[in-house]
């Protein structure tokens, strides 16, 4: 496969200050807890922030996460195997709006492996036209979700700290 230059290496980040619970982190990226559990417990998406071992076991996840989330239920819809996407989705590094995850291209022999990148969503179509199957996914609306919640979050953790300090 021909790796256009500006495919960035994909390794892993985390977005410490950002907290988001599981029930939150399975709500925007759209799956049932039973999913989130599931692929926590295969290493695919694990809490970065807070693994919930021990004391009250929560879980809290980065918005890194929870784009990891969405896009390994993006790839189970668009019919990827997630044991062969599940892997890959892990080492993913973080992923801003102005660019897009895809998957592909799908094998045409025996020794062809499908991979993930992630790509300037504005040479995406360049890698497209290059043939092959790929799964696009577009990072947008759940960075934006994910962080509409947690600006949300952080305004009631300050009032929730100013009510206990009063």
């Amino acid at each position: 496969m021909n790796t256009p230059k500006d495919f960035r290496v994909i390794g892993s980040s985390v977005e410490a200050s950002t907290r988001i619970s599981a029930n939150d982190a399975r709500e925007l990226a759209g799956i049932s807890y039973r999913q989130l559990d599931h692929w926590a417990r295969q290493g695919w998406v694990t809490p970065s922030v807070d693994a919930g071992i021990g004391r009250a076991g929560r879980r809290l996840y980065s918005i890194d996460d929870v784009v990891r989330l969405a896009l390994l239920r993006h790839l189970a819809i668009s019919r990827v195997n997630a044991t062969v996407a599940g892997p890959a989705v892990s080492a993913l590094a973080t992923v801003d709006e102005s660019e897009v995850v895809i998957w592909g291209p799908v094998p045409a022999g025996p020794s062809d492996e499908p991979s993930l990148a992630v790509v300037a969503a504005s040479s995406a179509l360049q890698v497209l036209e290059g043939g092959g199957a790929w799964v696009v996914f577009d990072p947008t609306p759940i960075l934006q979700s994910a962080r509409r919640k947690t600006d949300i979050g952080d305004v009631q953790e300050t009032v929730t700290r100013m009510r206990g300090a009063l």
